[in-house]
């Protein structure tokens, strides 16, 4: 049970993940879900949804893949099509010697996994996505995990792509919701962005965490103060519409003070180091 989602920006991508981990019916613990390294000519970051052994093991394997230069042509730069096609192969190789034995099995008693990868390669950044044999290229965002309930939906708001700090709030306002309401998505934010030169934003759970209080905090000044006053069209009150206009009068220096507080949480990121 886990959220994993993959942002594109005009930058790069956005991988985001949850930190909790159920580890029996009555427990829980924490956990780092996304993966990173590096490989000769780039850099990835996987996040996946499912049986935690089988991730952590395709994870393995994947790091493997791209060191050995299996997504790579070994005379010039692979086109995008190569690396799709490199990424299936793996795929379909991985599915026949993992799952393969389990033809005939209860589906139920089948371990699998969805995965998320962002690739970095040749000076771009691109999100595919990887379940069972099959690895498709994302060409916006994704969700995978039993978080995609809640998100999904929201994602279908952002159907563009904006600057990177922007969808790192989006994000962390994406998973505040599914923390709160789909069961076994909880714990802290992870998220780190993949940029088109190569270099990894590491935003830190302290700035997901005062992100994810900023918006809280702007999520109520919305409904308690804004809605409010937009949809407060009664005619018993005296002076109504004076006093919803002094109210807006007072909206422009809010949005500048929320925009100021975020501008301190994530400026500057940590960067994280382009080789091991």
């Amino acid at each position: 049970m886990t959220a994993i989602v993959g942002l594109t920006h005009l930058d790069g991508v956005l991988m985001m993940a949850d930190t909790e981990e159920t580890v029996t019916l009555s427990t829980k613990s924490e956990c780092q879900k996304l993966y990173r390294f590096v490989f000769l000519d780039g850099t990835v970051v996987t996040g996946g949804a499912g049986t935690s052994h089988l991730i952590d093991y395709a994870n393995q394997q994947l790091h493997q893949f791209f060191i050995t230069g299996g997504c790579q042509n070994p005379d010039k730069k692979s086109t995008p099509e190569e690396l799709l096609a490199g990424l299936n192969s793996f795929a379909r190789r991985f599915f026949r010697e993992v799952i393969g034995p389990y033809r005939g099995f209860d589906a139920s008693l089948v371990p699998g996994f969805d995965m998320l990868l962002a690739l970095n390669y040749n000076k771009q950044t691109r999100l595919f996505r990887w379940s069972g044999n099959t690895v498709v290229w994302v060409p916006r965002h994704d969700v995978v995990g039993s978080g995609n309930m809640q998100i999904d939906p929201m994602l279908q708001d952002i159907d563009f792509e904006a600057p990177e700090e922007t969808t790192f709030f989006l994000g962390t306002r994406m998973m505040f919701y599914a923390k709160r309401i789909v069961q076994g998505v909880g714990g802290k934010t992870i998220a780190i962005s993949l940029l088109h030169d190569g270099a990894s934003h590491y935003f830190g759970l302290d700035a997901a965490k005062k992100t994810e209080d900023l918006v809280v905090n702007f999520e109520q000044f919305l409904h308690k103060f804004v809605y409010t006053s937009v949809s407060n069209i009664s005619l018993k009150v005296k002076n109504l519409d004076k006093n919803v206009a002094d109210s807006f009068a007072q909206i422009p220096s809010e949005l500048h003070a929320y925009r100021e507080s975020y501008r301190t949480i994530v400026s500057p990121p940590k960067i994280l180091p382009t080789e091991d």
